[in-house]
């Protein structure tokens, strides 16, 4: 018997013990939970206050520099206030365009043509004159005062030919078909010996060729008397005394 009531009273002990256990763990539990409760309110309620401000955003902090670098590093330029949304800015005015400026004058370009020398005009002009001469070569008539132009027809020596005018190494000449053409001075004996007195009825120059394309050489004066010893075209060829030969117009012996 009494060792049923020694493990009866063992029993209600152990359950004893259990039952405190649980209650002493319970009451942990509920002072963790209201102390768990109490501290994290009012971290809450800084949290609900700080995301409601700038959410997503950290708080604003500031480096202090250290004691020796305050005066060696620059200072940061403070910041301008912020214009208040209800000032407007000024407006400021465009500046005024420029007036066009008027378009370049349109520079006229001159073409001068270069002149053509007196050698190159008076070597193909014509002077007249009449006269038949004497063929001393045969030669070609060519259609203009040039050997690069057309041949008109073959002359031969010892004819005569109808002189018409002279250039300054052509004569133009009067064919028997009354064609006209140029016939080179080498061809004919264009001077005819004379051997004659005239006196002057005018001043006259005394020329290098038969021609006004021959050079000055002396002049005679009205009056005097001059030794002609050739007849050339509408020219008189004369001995000056000094023995100069030259040629004087006919129209000075008149």
């Amino acid at each position: 018997m009494e060792g049923d009531v020694s493990l009866r009273r063992k029993r209600r002990v152990a359950r004893g013990r259990d039952r405190m256990r649980r209650a002493l763990c319970a009451a942990v539990v509920v002072a963790f939970s209201c102390v768990m409760a109490w501290t994290a309110t009012p971290l809450t309620l800084a949290l609900a206050q700080t995301g409601s401000e700038s959410p997503n955003t950290l708080p604003e902090t500031k480096i202090a520099p250290a004691p020796g670098e305050e005066s060696s590093s620059p200072r940061a330029a403070p910041e301008r206030p912020a214009a208040a949304p209800s000032e407007a800015a000024p407006e400021v005015a465009a500046p005024e365009a420029p007036p066009p400026s008027p378009p370049p004058l349109a520079h006229k370009t001159t073409h001068h043509r270069p002149a053509k020398s007196f050698a190159s005009v008076s070597a193909t002009e014509v002077e007249p004159a009449h006269a038949r001469i004497k063929l001393k070569e045969d030669a070609w008539v060519f259609t203009r005062p040039t050997k690069s132009s057309k041949h008109v027809e073959r002359v031969h020596a010892g004819k005569y030919i109808e002189v018409t005018g002279t250039t300054r190494y052509y004569l133009r000449v009067k064919l028997k078909s009354g064609q006209e053409g140029y016939l080179p001075l080498s061809a004919v004996e264009i001077t005819r010996p004379a051997d004659k007195i005239f006196q002057l009825t005018s001043n006259a120059p005394v020329l290098s060729e038969p021609s006004h394309w021959g050079k000055k050489l002396s002049e005679v004066h009205k009056g005097h008397n001059v030794h002609v010893v050739g007849i050339s075209l509408n020219y008189m060829k004369i001995r000056m005394k000094d023995g100069v030969e030259g040629y004087i117009p006919t129209t000075a012996l008149e």
